[in-house]
């Protein structure tokens, strides 16, 4: 079972305001290891995204 932790559902809030769509988040990341990967605009940090499948904080 997979549980939404307050650290997941925060990155996804941000992920998802910063692109305004999960289409246009996933058509921007990248596919890496089994997930959904997108990098921050402040200082080039890997996000992983809480919208991919499996995903754990």
């Amino acid at each position: 079972m997979r549980w939404n932790t307050a650290s997941s559902i925060r990155t996804a809030n941000s992920v998802h305001s910063r692109f305004g769509s999960w289409k246009a988040a996933k058509a921007w990341s990248d596919f890496k290891d089994g997930k959904f990967v997108v990098r921050s605009s402040a200082n080039g940090q890997i996000l992983h995204s809480a919208a991919e499948p499996g995903a754990k904080a």
